[in-house]
C-alpha cells in the first residue's frame, strides 16, 4: 500500500474532473510559476498556486551546516557572478542570497531569498497543492526529518535523477512517494532499474518519452510525468498519449490552452 493511498487520492480526484471537463492531466508548475515569478521562491509557489497548479516543484539543496533550501543551479554564478558552489555557503549565508533581482527589469523581485524545505513545503499546502520536491543535495535522513517533522508523508512526492538516493530514502521512510527522474533513452537496463525501484511517478525528459515508453512506464506500475513542456502543441501530444502529468513553466497558460 506504501504510498499508493495518495496517489489513487489525487488521480481519482483528477479523473473526475477529467470526466466532467475536457481531460486535462495534472499540471505541475515547475520551480514554481518561473514563467511569473523568481524560480524557487515564496513569490514563485504564491504564482504557481494562483495559476491553479495541481503540484508545486522545487528544488531543494543543502547548505554547509545541514539546512535543505530551495535552490537549483549548482553555484552562484547566476545570482551573484561568482562560480561558488551553494554547498560551501552556510544556512545565514545562503539566506542573505538575492534570488529575485535576476528576475524581470523592475527589480520587483529583490526581496526574495531562498525559502527552506520546511517554509516551501508550508507555502504549497497552505495554498491547497501538493509539493514535488526535487532533491539536488542532501540527504536523504534530512529530507525525512523535515517532511516528518511536519507530518506530511502523504502530503508530498520526493523525486530525483540520484536513484540510489531513492533507495536510500524509501528505506527510511516507505510511506512517502517517491519519484524518478531520467534524461536519456529508456533503455532495457534503466527499465530494469526501474522495475527494481518501483517507484510512484517516473519523470521523463521530453526529447525521449514516446507514447510507446508511457506505456512502458505504466505497466512498472507507476504514474508518468513529462518535463518541461511550454508547447501547448506538444502538450496536447503528451496529453493525447496519456501522460498523467505535464511539468511546465506556464502552468496557467498550460491549464487555460488544454481545457479548450
Amino acid at each position: 500500500m506504501r504510498a499508493s493511498l495518495f496517489f489513487l487520492g489525487l488521480f481519482a480526484f483528477t479523473l473526475i474532473t477529467m470526466a466532467q471537463e475536457k481531460r486535462v492531466p495534472i499540471i505541475v508548475a515547475h520551480r514554481g510559476d518561473s514563467s511569473n515569478a523568481p524560480e524557487n521562491t515564496a513569490a514563485s509557489i504564491r504564482a504557481a498556486v494562483a495559476a491553479g497548479a495541481d503540484l508545486i516543484e522545487f528544488d531543494t539543496r543543502e547548505t554547509k551546516d545541514g539546512v535543505l533550501l530551495l535552490f537549483h543551479d549548482a553555484d552562484l554564478k547566476r545570482y551573484t557572478g561568482q562560480k561558488t558552489p551553494f554547498e560551501a555557503l552556510g544556512f545565514q549565508e545562503a539566506r542573505r542570497l538575492d534570488v529575485g533581482s535576476w528576475f524581470g527589469e523592475t527589480k520587483a523581485f529583490a526581496s526574495e531569498r531562498p525559502p527552506t524545505l520546511e517554509e516551501a513545503i508550508r507555502f504549497c499546502l497552505e495554498g491547497g497543492k501538493t509539493p514535488l520536491i526535487e532533491r539536488k543535495t542532501g540527504s536523504a535522513a534530512a529530507h525525512v526529518k523535515v517532511i516528518r517533522d511536519l507530518k506530511a508523508e502523504k502530503k508530498v512526492i520526493v523525486q530525483a535523477f540520484d536513484w540510489e538516493f531513492l533507495r536510500e530514502f524509501r528505506t527510511l521512510a516507505p510511506e512517502i512517494p517517491i519519484g524518478a527522474l531520467g534524461d536519456k533513452e529508456p533503455d532495457a537496463a534503466r527499465l530494469a532499474e526501474l522495475e527494481a525501484l518501483k517507484p510512484d511517478w517516473i519523470g521523463w525528459n521530453q526529447k525521449y518519452l514516446t507514447e510507446s515508453g508511457i506505456a512502458r512506464f505504466h505497466g512498472i506500475g507507476a504514474k508518468v510525468a513529462v518535463w518541461t513542456v511550454n508547447d501547448l502543441a506538444r502538450l496536447r501530444e503528451f496529453t493525447a498519449w496519456g501522460t498523467d502529468a505535464l511539468i511546465t513553466d506556464r502552468p496557467g497558460e498550460a491549464r487555460s490552452g488544454l481545457s479548450q
